[in-house]
């Protein structure tokens, strides 16, 4: 287990994540970054491979919330979602509004969603080519800071939760959309 980073950068870490974290015994780093608008920019920003910066994808089928953690260098394929996560609920996924997302993640700021739905009391499947990363890296609530969780950290947190091959890199999304 890691040391807990502590201090006013650690205040930065939603209360939701941080709590989470305390409660499960799992060490974490929150690490400082200039202002970014995206995960891609994150990464870039904070010297991160992109395949290591696991990112936030909120859907919904009816009245059922998904969380979808997939690399920051990946986009979600629905059609993969809406095959497996769709029974018992009509319709296909469809990803959540801005409206829906403050409302879910009241102590976090649009676009900075920490890819820990499990803090939130949300149901998560996360994408299987996180699972041999040595760290990963995942939004900690703002737009300013990140927090680092190691590779075995990482697995525990999501230990209870699906994984499967949810995403794919941009270049090849066209040719799987049309996949079932």
């Amino acid at each position: 287990m890691t040391d807990t980073t502590v201090g006013v950068i650690a205040m930065s870490l939603s209360t939701s994540v941080e709590n989470y974290l305390s409660d499960s015994h799992i060490g974490y780093k929150v690490l400082e970054h200039p202002y970014s608008y995206n995960a891609i920019q994150t990464a870039k920003i904070s010297h991160i491979t992109p395949a290591h910066l696991a990112k936030a994808v909120v859907v919904k089928a009816g009245a059922t919330y998904l969380m979808c953690v997939l690399p920051a260098s990946h986009v979600l394929v629905l059609n993969w979602i809406d095959r497996d996560y769709s029974a018992g609920h009509s319709g296909h996924h469809q990803l959540v509004t801005e409206e829906e997302l403050k409302g879910l993640f009241p102590d976090c700021e649009l676009g900075a969603i920490p890819a820990l739905g499990q803090a939130f009391d949300m149901k998560v499947v996360w994408d299987s080519s996180l699972r041999h990363a040595d760290e990963v890296y995942l939004e900690a609530g703002d737009h300013r800071h990140i927090f680092q969780l190691s590779g075995q950290g990482f697995i525990e947190v999501m230990e209870k939760s699906d994984h499967a091959t949810i995403s794919c890199t941009p270049d090849t999304l066209k040719f799987y959309q049309h996949l079932h």
